[in-house]
């Protein structure tokens, strides 16, 4: 009974050491992460430095600096566009009956042979018809007036026109037909004809300024600037086109199959691209005022932490030149820490970073320096006591075979 009971023992050990031991590296880190100070970095690079360079050397470094400092870097705080996102209305039952009494309006001027006045109201009930979200309601109605519209066009004897106004009725309508009792021979051919052309669809021309900006439809890339985009969905979207060193700009809108349109973005640059002309103006000795910028973005971070980090090319452009600023407080410029030169690729990144983290520890930033616990708190020793004591309780219940005399678990031996 006593080796029974010693191996259930072990085994209630070996659990509890089981549950316990994924714990252990969460309270450290817990640790680490309330003993750090939060901080901001801001990485520069000129731009006559190619992208890919710069981020070969700049994107490693922010790692390599908390490995050496007791901080944790906070995001770059966003600079809001001032521009609200544009919410398109849905109609109500008023703008519905608004809209079904133009096209009731407009048939009636058709079936007079008024053409000008038909398609002045088509005009008008289309107008209406976009200023609201294109919904099951509204959908039948934008295809009634390209039909009328597409009907004005065969009138006018402009055959291709109204095959394309057509083909939009059908991608408004997949399952309509024009009923051959109602509408004359010339409409029906050219509804047939439709069935040789391909659906339409919305197409976007987006160009930016600068050029190169990447494309995002509802959170999916699809291009680069410029370039022709194409809408599938009869929804509103909302794109984006976002640049390196500029403010990303974006716009909210639904179009309609067959609708072509040009969007042209100009994109302001960022903070922290002012911020890195405003210091590179000051190197050469053109002046200075980076101080109430960095007091902004510091504020807006929530830290009194806040380093500034320039890559630029070596005039000889086989080495680059990195300098290295500290944000100080109430508004005033940034100071120069230092500056140095490193090689490009992986190898100027580690260099980089560990001359940043020097720089800024002898400017009075926390070194991470890692407390000497007591033998006793590592994790490993609980372990290896734990896994001694499950060793030694199978190890005294091992001898419980013996003498079945002896509930010590001892063996008798008589002389």
């Amino acid at each position: 009974m006593r080796s029974t009971s010693s191996r259930r023992s072990a085994v209630a050990l070996l659990l509890c050491g089981t549950l316990l031991w994924p714990y252990a590296p969460a309270v450290v880190a817990a640790e680490v992460v309330a003993s750090t100070e939060p901080a901001l970095l801001l990485k520069y690079a000129a731009p006559d430095l190619p992208d890919r360079s710069a981020r070969e050397v700049l994107d490693p470094i922010p790692a390599i600096v908390a490995k050496e400092l007791r901080i944790r870097w906070l995001p770059v705080p966003l600079e809001l566009s001032g521009k609200d996102a544009v919410e398109i209305p849905v109609p109500d039952d008023a703008a519905l009956r608004r809209i079904a009494g133009k096209v009731s309006l407009a048939s009636d001027q058709m079936d007079k042979v008024e053409s000008a006045a038909a398609e002045r109201i088509l005009d008008e009930a289309e107008k209406e018809c976009r200023s609201y979200r294109f919904t099951e309601a509204t959908r039948p109605f934008l295809a009634e007036i390209f039909l009328r519209r597409g009907i004005l066009r065969l009138w006018e004897g402009k055959t291709s026109d109204a095959e394309a106004l057509l083909s939009r009725v059908r991608a408004l309508r997949p399952g309509f037909a024009p009923d051959p009792a109602l509408f004359p021979p010339q409409v029906l051919s050219a509804w047939k004809a439709t069935r040789q052309r391909r659906v339409p669809e919305a197409e976007l021309l987006v160009e930016s300024l600068p050029s190169g900006a990447e494309i995002f439809v509802d959170g999916e890339r699809r291009g680069v600037t410029p370039a022709r985009v194409r809408m599938k969905n009869i929804a509103p979207v909302r794109i984006r086109v976002s640049h390196p060193g500029y403010r990303s700009a974006e716009t909210t809108g639904q179009w309609l199959p067959g609708d072509s349109e040009v969007l042209r973005f100009s994109l302001p640059g960022d903070r922290v691209a002012r911020l890195g002309e405003l210091l590179a103006g000051a190197a050469q000795g053109k002046g200075g005022g980076a101080g109430p910028l960095v007091e902004e973005i510091r504020a807006a971070a929530g830290t009194s932490r806040l380093a500034i980090l320039m890559l630029e090319k070596e005039a000889s452009g086989e080495r680059l030149r990195a300098r290295l600023y500290a944000g100080r407080p109430t508004g005033q410029d940034p100071v120069l820490l230092g500056e140095k030169s490193f090689p490009g690729g992986k190898k100027g990144a580690e260099l980089s970073g560990k001359w940043t983290a020097e720089t800024l520890a002898a400017d009075g930033w926390p070194k991470a320096e890692r407390p000497d616990r007591p033998w006793y708190n590592s994790a490993w020793f609980w372990g290896i006591v734990l896994t001694t004591a499950i060793a030694v309780v199978l190890g005294s219940g091992g001898g419980g075979g013996g003498s079945a005399g002896s509930p010590g678990g001892t063996v008798a031996v008589n002389f």
